[in-house]
């Protein structure tokens, strides 16, 4: 037998659900296209028909209680339930339509996705790509929370929460200008490479981390002149002179190689596996595992 509902309680989760997402009833009110008083009252009826209080509100912010993080994530599975079901019988064929959210490095962004989305969208006019850029952890975190229905970075240490698919392997290279005279021969010391001006990317991410701690393993420091969160500028920037950068591989397309100095670092940092990656249990529209099989067509999702 199942219990009767009230009519509103799909709405009152779903305002339960961005003011916990979004920190605020202001900032949910906003995201939602509702007033305040409205998400507010919404709140107050979940609560009094949960018998819970699911926000610490002492503080003056909209901070979850223990009870209402076990809510949000059987809300979210709840909603994923319902478009499950709603798409189920939607479409037929490979006719594909709705939304995909992924979110990815800066590289996979600038040098990988693409093509794909490209080719994707000229084939299922009916379906829109949204692409969050962020560094591995924002990646990892947009999908365990539901934000992204896909993402894609490399990482060193996967939550059980999410399910990883191996991508590709890259190495590290040393992209300098065609003629300069940053450093001589074809294989430059980690010495050579710390006097270098170098270009990395943006702090925010985690390659600068990455990179200074491999030559602190040396007792080196490196010559930072420039940060910047885009592949394509970094490569301007290198272009016109102003220093070198250390990246991975696929950066550069098979155009470019002639473009640059490109010096192989594989003895002095290990190979990198990038990873494309679903929350464990999360609705997948069959216009996501059409696009998943674009990318990578053997995969198994159901394994």
């Amino acid at each position: 037998m199942i219990d009767e509902l009230p009519g509103d309680l799909f709405q009152w989760m779903r305002g339960f659900y961005y003011v916990a997402k979004q920190g605020s009833v202001t900032n949910a009110a906003e995201v939602m296209g509702r007033q305040q008083p409205t998400i507010s009252r919404q709140i107050k009826c979940f609560e009094k028909e949960l018998g819970v209080m699911l926000f610490d509100r002492s503080s003056g912010k909209m901070s979850l209680t223990p009870e209402g993080q076990i809510v949000k994530k059987k809300v979210l599975s709840i909603f994923e339930d319902i478009t499950e079901l709603r798409n189920e019988f939607g479409d037929s064929g490979k006719t594909y339509r709705g939304e995909i959210v992924i979110s990815a490095t800066h590289t996979i962004m600038d040098s990988f996705l693409p093509k794909y989305v490209v080719n994707f969208t000229a084939a299922h006019p009916e379906v829109s790509f949204h692409l969050n850029e962020a560094h591995s952890e924002v990646v990892i975190e947009r999908v365990e929370s539901g934000e992204a229905d896909l993402g894609i970075s490399f990482i060193n240490t996967l939550p059980n929460t999410v399910v990883p698919y191996p991508l590709f392997k890259t190495r590290t290279i040393l992209i300098a200008p065609k003629d300069h005279s940053f450093f001589t021969g074809d294989s430059p010391t980690l010495e050579q490479i710390s006097k270098c001006p170098l270009i990395l990317f943006s702090r925010s991410g985690t390659i600068e981390k990455y990179i200074k701690n491999r030559f602190a393993e040396d007792q080196l420091a490196v010559n930072v002149v420039l940060t910047h969160n885009s592949v394509e500028a970094i490569k301007k920037y290198i272009r016109r002179g102003i220093g070198a950068t250390i990246a991975v591989s696929n950066v550069l397309s098979k155009d470019e190689h002639d473009d640059f100095q490109i010096t192989s670092l594989d003895k002095y940092f290990p190979e990198r596996t990038y990873y494309m990656f679903l929350r464990r249990k999360k609705y997948r529209s069959r216009a996501l595992e059409a696009f998943i099989h674009t990318i990578k067509p053997d995969i198994d999702l159901f394994s």
